[in-house]
């Protein structure tokens, strides 16, 4: 007598091998795709978020130095302006000295580097040619440009600041307008009226 479980019970043959594999292929594929696509979307949400955080910390930065300022120079041709404050020293090895006064700088420029086309802002005690560790772009999560940083004077001791920032990997632009309070402020200079 013939048994027939011995001749069906061996493994794949070619035929179903030939019509696995290209399934097969097509499913890699396709998840591949769907990876590169979860990539790509990661990397976006994370270029905007850059846009955002660097954004706001450039308008918390202006802010805290505009609150502080005896004086405020303005140049919205070139995206800087200059603030003056007084700062207390105190002496900590010497609990009987005085505060002394003293009046800081605060630079915050764009300023373009040797090959590179967009602008990075900077904060500075000093107005340099070629500032250093810029507080916008250069970031390998995403970097950014500054398209416009403007003042303006609003009213008596109020400042009017306008920040437009653009991705360079998303191309998605920010724009952040504000007014802030200088209580200390006695001299402004280059600030237009709005």
């Amino acid at each position: 007598m013939f048994n027939r479980k011995h001749h069906n019970s061996g493994g794949f043959v070619l035929v179903e091998f030939a019509i696995a594999l290209p399934l097969l292929i097509l499913l890699g594929y396709g998840l591949a795709i769907v990876g590169v696509k979860i990539f790509q979307l990661g990397k976006a949400q994370l270029a905007d978020y850059v846009l955002e955080n660097e954004a706001q910390y450039v308008i918390e930065r202006i802010t805290h130095q505009a609150r502080a300022a005896k004086e405020v120079i303005a140049e919205n041709q070139n995206n800087q302006v200059k603030f003056v404050y007084h700062t207390a020293v105190d002496d900590k090895y010497d609990p009987n000295a005085s505060f002394a006064d003293v009046c800081e700088t605060q630079f915050i420029s764009s300023y373009q580097k040797a090959g590179r086309y967009y602008p990075n802002l900077y904060a500075t005690r000093q107005n340099v040619s070629a500032p250093s560790n810029p507080i916008t772009g250069e970031n390998s999560f995403g970097d950014t440009q500054i398209i416009s940083l403007k003042f303006a004077e609003l009213n008596d001791n109020v400042l009017h600041v306008s920040l437009e920032m653009e991705s360079l990997v998303t191309h998605r632009r920010i724009k952040i307008n504000t007014a802030i309070f200088m209580p200390n402020c006695t001299h402004k200079e280059g600030l237009p009226r709005e």
